[in-house]
Protein backbone atom coordinates (compact mmCIF):
# COMPACT_ATOMS: atom_id res chain seq x y z
CA UNK A 1 0.00 0.00 0.00
CA UNK A 2 1.83 3.61 -0.67
CA UNK A 3 1.45 6.42 1.56
CA UNK A 4 -1.27 8.28 -0.64
CA UNK A 5 -3.67 5.34 -0.11
CA UNK A 6 -2.86 5.21 3.88
CA UNK A 7 -3.24 8.91 3.98
CA UNK A 8 -7.16 8.56 2.71
CA UNK A 9 -7.74 6.12 5.21
CA UNK A 10 -6.82 8.68 7.79
CA UNK A 11 -10.14 10.52 7.32
CA UNK A 12 -12.59 7.66 6.77
CA UNK A 13 -13.88 7.85 9.63
CA UNK A 14 -15.08 11.82 10.00
CA UNK A 15 -16.29 11.41 6.73
CA UNK A 16 -18.77 8.20 7.99
CA UNK A 17 -19.91 10.89 11.09
CA UNK A 18 -20.04 13.53 8.58
CA UNK A 19 -22.66 11.35 6.23
CA UNK A 20 -24.28 10.65 9.58
CA UNK A 21 -24.93 13.82 10.64
CA UNK A 22 -26.33 14.83 7.02
CA UNK A 23 -28.73 11.73 7.55
CA UNK A 24 -30.08 13.42 11.18
CA UNK A 25 -30.44 16.92 9.47
CA UNK A 26 -32.78 15.34 6.57
CA UNK A 27 -34.75 13.41 9.00
CA UNK A 28 -34.94 16.60 11.33
CA UNK A 29 -36.38 18.70 8.99
CA UNK A 30 -38.10 16.28 6.90
CA UNK A 31 -36.93 17.56 3.80
CA UNK A 32 -38.98 16.43 0.73
CA UNK A 33 -37.73 15.76 -2.66
CA UNK A 34 -40.73 16.32 -5.56
CA UNK A 35 -38.65 14.86 -8.16
CA UNK A 36 -38.34 11.50 -9.24
CA UNK A 37 -35.46 8.82 -8.20
CA UNK A 38 -32.96 10.07 -10.59
CA UNK A 39 -32.87 13.36 -9.67
CA UNK A 40 -32.88 12.57 -5.71
CA UNK A 41 -29.94 10.61 -6.42
CA UNK A 42 -28.30 13.04 -8.37
CA UNK A 43 -29.23 15.82 -5.87
CA UNK A 44 -28.12 13.40 -2.75
CA UNK A 45 -24.56 13.39 -4.47
CA UNK A 46 -24.31 16.91 -4.70
CA UNK A 47 -24.61 17.71 -1.23
CA UNK A 48 -22.19 14.69 -0.69
CA UNK A 49 -19.71 15.85 -2.73
CA UNK A 50 -20.36 19.40 -1.26
CA UNK A 51 -19.80 17.91 2.23
CA UNK A 52 -17.03 16.20 1.81
CA UNK A 53 -15.89 19.21 -0.61
CA UNK A 54 -15.43 21.30 2.80
CA UNK A 55 -14.08 18.08 4.87
CA UNK A 56 -10.82 18.24 2.76
CA UNK A 57 -10.64 21.92 2.84
CA UNK A 58 -11.03 22.18 6.73
CA UNK A 59 -8.86 19.17 7.45
CA UNK A 60 -6.04 19.68 4.97
CA UNK A 61 -3.48 21.57 7.47
CA UNK A 62 -2.94 18.71 9.26
CA UNK A 63 -2.94 16.16 5.98
CA UNK A 64 0.70 15.56 5.05
CA UNK A 65 -0.61 15.72 1.26
CA UNK A 66 -1.01 19.25 1.60
CA UNK A 67 1.95 19.89 3.23
CA UNK A 68 5.41 19.07 1.79
CA UNK A 69 7.74 18.12 3.33
CA UNK A 70 5.73 16.43 6.58
CA UNK A 71 7.09 14.41 9.43
CA UNK A 72 4.37 13.40 12.06
CA UNK A 73 3.28 10.58 14.34
CA UNK A 74 2.08 10.33 17.65
CA UNK A 75 3.91 9.98 20.48
CA UNK A 76 2.46 8.31 23.40
CA UNK A 77 -0.94 9.82 22.58
CA UNK A 78 0.15 13.02 21.95
CA UNK A 79 0.60 13.97 18.39
CA UNK A 80 3.79 15.03 17.09
CA UNK A 81 4.29 17.17 14.18
CA UNK A 82 7.68 18.70 13.40
CA UNK A 83 8.74 22.20 11.96
CA UNK A 84 11.78 21.38 10.79
CA UNK A 85 12.73 18.15 8.78
CA UNK A 86 15.74 17.27 6.91
CA UNK A 87 17.68 14.06 5.67
CA UNK A 88 21.27 13.91 5.47
CA UNK A 89 23.56 11.28 4.27
CA UNK A 90 26.85 10.62 5.17
CA UNK A 91 30.30 9.77 4.05
CA UNK A 92 29.73 6.40 5.33
CA UNK A 93 26.61 5.81 3.60
CA UNK A 94 24.01 6.25 6.32
CA UNK A 95 20.87 8.00 5.92
CA UNK A 96 19.70 9.98 8.89
CA UNK A 97 16.25 11.36 8.88
CA UNK A 98 15.41 14.13 11.00
CA UNK A 99 12.38 15.98 12.58
CA UNK A 100 12.34 18.46 15.41
CA UNK A 101 9.48 20.36 17.05
CA UNK A 102 11.09 23.27 19.23
CA UNK A 103 13.89 21.07 21.43
CA UNK A 104 12.57 17.49 20.54
CA UNK A 105 14.00 15.70 17.91
CA UNK A 106 13.49 12.38 15.93
CA UNK A 107 16.17 10.85 14.08
CA UNK A 108 15.64 7.62 11.85
CA UNK A 109 19.09 6.36 11.62
CA UNK A 110 19.23 3.81 8.02
CA UNK A 111 22.37 2.05 7.10
CA UNK A 112 22.03 2.71 3.16
CA UNK A 113 20.29 5.17 0.88
CA UNK A 114 17.32 3.90 -0.80
CA UNK A 115 14.29 2.48 -0.46
CA UNK A 116 12.91 -0.87 1.42
CA UNK A 117 11.64 -1.69 4.87
CA UNK A 118 14.18 -1.01 7.60
CA UNK A 119 13.93 -3.42 11.32
CA UNK A 120 15.20 -0.90 14.14
CA UNK A 121 16.60 -2.36 17.18
CA UNK A 122 19.74 -3.71 19.72
CA UNK A 123 20.92 -6.06 16.90
CA UNK A 124 20.08 -4.33 13.58
CA UNK A 125 22.00 -1.64 11.98
CA UNK A 126 18.85 0.80 11.52
CA UNK A 127 18.00 2.32 14.74
CA UNK A 128 15.78 5.53 16.20
CA UNK A 129 16.44 8.17 18.67
CA UNK A 130 14.34 10.82 20.25
CA UNK A 131 15.70 13.49 22.50
CA UNK A 132 12.92 15.16 24.71
CA UNK A 133 12.30 18.78 25.94
CA UNK A 134 14.56 18.18 28.78
CA UNK A 135 17.19 16.73 26.60
CA UNK A 136 16.62 12.75 27.55
CA UNK A 137 17.64 10.62 24.88
CA UNK A 138 15.54 7.10 24.25
CA UNK A 139 16.99 5.19 21.47
CA UNK A 140 15.95 1.81 20.10
CA UNK A 141 19.89 0.22 20.26
CA UNK A 142 19.03 0.13 24.29
CA UNK A 143 16.52 -2.06 24.04
CA UNK A 144 14.05 -0.70 21.61
CA UNK A 145 12.20 -2.39 18.10
CA UNK A 146 10.59 -0.76 15.64
CA UNK A 147 10.27 -0.12 11.49
CA UNK A 148 10.88 2.47 9.10
CA UNK A 149 9.21 1.57 5.82
CA UNK A 150 11.10 3.99 2.85
CA UNK A 151 8.53 3.96 0.43
CA UNK A 152 10.00 6.96 -2.04
CA UNK A 153 14.01 8.01 -2.14
CA UNK A 154 14.21 10.16 -5.15
CA UNK A 155 14.38 13.77 -6.39
CA UNK A 156 16.77 14.48 -3.13
CA UNK A 157 13.46 13.92 -0.86
CA UNK A 158 12.57 10.61 1.58
CA UNK A 159 8.69 9.55 1.79
CA UNK A 160 8.01 6.92 4.54
CA UNK A 161 6.19 5.44 7.59
CA UNK A 162 7.54 4.30 10.48
CA UNK A 163 7.04 3.21 14.08
CA UNK A 164 9.17 2.33 17.22
CA UNK A 165 9.68 1.93 20.38
CA UNK A 166 12.38 3.14 22.19
CA UNK A 167 14.08 3.03 25.50
CA UNK A 168 16.49 5.58 27.64
CA UNK A 169 19.54 4.05 29.47
CA UNK A 170 19.61 6.50 32.44
CA UNK A 171 15.67 4.88 34.23
CA UNK A 172 14.65 2.47 31.54
CA UNK A 173 11.56 4.45 30.58
CA UNK A 174 10.32 3.97 27.27
CA UNK A 175 8.25 6.29 24.69
CA UNK A 176 6.09 5.17 21.83
CA UNK A 177 5.60 7.19 18.14
CA UNK A 178 3.25 4.69 15.83
CA UNK A 179 2.02 6.03 12.85
CA UNK A 180 4.53 7.69 11.76
CA UNK A 181 4.51 9.16 8.36
CA UNK A 182 7.27 11.32 6.80
CA UNK A 183 6.84 12.71 3.48
CA UNK A 184 9.19 14.37 1.07
CA UNK A 185 11.22 15.37 3.57
CA UNK A 186 14.46 17.05 1.88
CA UNK A 187 18.23 16.01 1.58
CA UNK A 188 20.50 18.89 3.52
CA UNK A 189 22.95 20.94 1.30
CA UNK A 190 25.60 22.02 4.00
CA UNK A 191 26.54 25.79 2.83
CA UNK A 192 29.54 26.13 2.00
CA UNK A 193 32.12 28.45 3.95
CA UNK A 194 33.04 31.76 2.11
CA UNK A 195 36.77 31.18 1.29
CA UNK A 196 38.09 34.76 2.82
CA UNK A 197 41.02 36.93 1.38
CA UNK A 198 44.38 37.29 3.30
CA UNK A 199 45.71 39.97 5.15
CA UNK A 200 47.77 41.97 3.68
CA UNK A 201 50.55 43.66 5.30
CA UNK A 202 50.60 47.44 5.54
CA UNK A 203 52.52 48.29 2.39
CA UNK A 204 52.52 51.34 -0.30
CA UNK A 205 54.75 51.85 -3.36
CA UNK A 206 54.68 53.68 -6.50
CA UNK A 207 56.51 55.74 -9.13
CA UNK A 208 56.18 59.33 -9.09
CA UNK A 209 56.95 60.19 -13.16
CA UNK A 210 59.23 57.38 -13.09
CA UNK A 211 60.81 57.53 -9.24
CA UNK A 212 60.41 55.51 -7.07
CA UNK A 213 58.28 56.06 -4.10
CA UNK A 214 58.22 54.14 -1.13
CA UNK A 215 56.77 56.77 1.74
CA UNK A 216 57.57 55.74 5.34
CA UNK A 217 54.09 56.54 6.71
CA UNK A 218 51.09 53.95 5.74
CA UNK A 219 47.77 54.51 7.22
CA UNK A 220 44.12 53.50 6.59
CA UNK A 221 40.41 53.97 8.11
CA UNK A 222 37.06 53.35 7.40
CA UNK A 223 33.71 54.98 7.65
CA UNK A 224 30.39 53.22 7.00
CA UNK A 225 30.95 53.94 3.48
CA UNK A 226 34.40 54.46 2.44
CA UNK A 227 38.21 53.20 3.14
CA UNK A 228 40.72 55.77 3.02
CA UNK A 229 44.50 54.83 2.83
CA UNK A 230 47.39 56.80 2.63
CA UNK A 231 51.08 57.21 2.03
CA UNK A 232 53.09 59.75 3.10
CA UNK A 233 56.29 61.36 3.24
CA UNK A 234 58.28 64.30 3.77
CA UNK A 235 57.70 65.99 -0.22
CA UNK A 236 54.97 63.70 -1.27
CA UNK A 237 51.01 62.44 0.13
CA UNK A 238 49.12 60.25 -1.94
CA UNK A 239 45.58 58.81 -0.89
CA UNK A 240 42.61 56.85 -2.25
CA UNK A 241 39.39 56.47 -1.38
CA UNK A 242 37.18 53.41 -1.92
CA UNK A 243 34.13 51.86 -1.00
CA UNK A 244 33.48 49.71 2.09
CA UNK A 245 32.14 46.82 -0.14
CA UNK A 246 33.96 47.01 -2.61
CA UNK A 247 35.20 43.57 -4.48
CA UNK A 248 37.73 42.62 -6.93
CA UNK A 249 37.80 44.42 -9.87
CA UNK A 250 39.04 46.76 -11.68
CA UNK A 251 37.73 50.66 -11.21
CA UNK A 252 38.06 53.98 -13.00
CA UNK A 253 39.51 56.99 -10.05
CA UNK A 254 38.62 59.88 -10.46
CA UNK A 255 39.75 63.41 -8.73
CA UNK A 256 38.51 63.60 -4.82
CA UNK A 257 36.63 66.81 -5.98
CA UNK A 258 34.33 64.44 -8.35
CA UNK A 259 31.16 62.88 -6.99
CA UNK A 260 33.01 59.32 -7.77
CA UNK A 261 33.55 56.32 -5.54
CA UNK A 262 36.62 55.96 -6.51
CA UNK A 263 38.98 58.25 -5.90
CA UNK A 264 42.62 59.40 -5.37
CA UNK A 265 44.50 62.48 -4.31
CA UNK A 266 48.50 63.34 -5.34
CA UNK A 267 49.96 66.65 -3.48
CA UNK A 268 53.58 67.38 -3.16
CA UNK A 269 53.87 71.57 -2.54
CA UNK A 270 50.76 72.39 -4.86
CA UNK A 271 47.66 71.01 -5.48
CA UNK A 272 46.85 69.11 -8.31
CA UNK A 273 43.21 67.60 -10.10
CA UNK A 274 43.35 63.74 -11.22
CA UNK A 275 42.68 63.55 -14.66
CA UNK A 276 42.06 59.33 -14.96
CA UNK A 277 43.73 56.70 -13.28
CA UNK A 278 42.39 53.00 -12.34
CA UNK A 279 42.58 50.97 -9.13
CA UNK A 280 42.71 47.29 -9.40
CA UNK A 281 41.54 45.06 -6.53
CA UNK A 282 42.89 41.69 -6.04
CA UNK A 283 42.42 41.21 -2.00
CA UNK A 284 39.55 42.55 0.18
CA UNK A 285 38.93 40.13 3.45
CA UNK A 286 35.97 42.50 4.98
CA UNK A 287 35.98 40.71 8.22
CA UNK A 288 39.22 41.51 8.90
CA UNK A 289 39.22 45.03 7.15
CA UNK A 290 42.63 44.01 4.71
CA UNK A 291 42.62 45.38 1.19
CA UNK A 292 44.99 45.24 -1.04
CA UNK A 293 45.97 46.34 -5.08
CA UNK A 294 47.52 48.01 -7.82
CA UNK A 295 46.70 51.68 -8.92
CA UNK A 296 48.03 54.17 -11.25
CA UNK A 297 46.76 57.65 -12.51
CA UNK A 298 47.72 61.08 -14.30
CA UNK A 299 47.30 64.32 -12.09
CA UNK A 300 47.40 67.94 -13.37
CA UNK A 301 48.68 70.87 -11.30
CA UNK A 302 52.08 72.88 -11.99
CA UNK A 303 52.94 70.09 -13.65
CA UNK A 304 51.62 67.05 -15.07
CA UNK A 305 51.96 64.27 -12.68
CA UNK A 306 52.38 60.39 -13.66
CA UNK A 307 51.61 58.14 -10.78
CA UNK A 308 52.44 54.14 -12.00
CA UNK A 309 53.00 51.00 -11.12
CA UNK A 310 51.49 51.64 -7.89
CA UNK A 311 50.63 48.96 -4.94
CA UNK A 312 48.77 48.61 -1.44
CA UNK A 313 47.86 46.96 1.31
CA UNK A 314 45.69 48.51 4.08
CA UNK A 315 44.60 47.01 6.85
CA UNK A 316 41.59 49.50 8.30
CA UNK A 317 40.13 47.99 10.97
Amino acid sequence: MFLEDKILNLTQLTRMSLCLAFEKFVLKHKVHFEINLLNRTTAMIKYLLFAMSVLLFCSCSDDITFNSPAFQGVRDTVFYKADAMRYELTDAGEVTIYGSLGTQTVQLVLPNYGEGTFELGPTNAARANYTNVRGKVFSTNFDGEGEVIVERASDSTYTGTFRFRAVTSVDTTEVYFTKGVFYEVPYYFEPVPPVLDPVVPNSFYCRINGTAFTPPSVSASAGPNFITGTGANNTANIRLRLPRTIEKGTYPLTDFTVDSPYQAAYFSGFNTLVQSGTVTITSHNTQEGSIGGTFSFTAQGASTIQVTQGTFGFNYL
